[in-house]
């Protein structure tokens, strides 16, 4: 499903957007908005698995990681 929305914008930006339509690099204004909106929503869910794994590791670091206790046991079998 397809919902418009009316949105205000800095004139230079637009003109950057009508620029990149125009040299073919995205079709249309819509495809831009589309794709930028996307890059934003995947670096906010980026940082936000980042912030989460940092939690979990946070009080880890007297821990050996598990690759190092990898090449531990493989050096050991050898």
């Amino acid at each position: 499903m397809t919902i418009q929305v009316n949105v205000k914008l800095d004139e230079r930006l637009l003109k950057e957007v009508e620029r990149l339509v125009k040299e073919g690099r995205v079709k249309t204004k819509k495809e831009a908005f589309e794709r930028a909106l996307q890059l934003l929503v995947k670096s906010y869910k980026a940082g936000e698995l980042t912030r989460r794994v940092d939690e979990i590791r946070d009080g880890t670091e007297k821990f050996p990681s598990v690759t190092a206790l990898a090449v531990e046991s493989h050096e050991e079998e050898s």
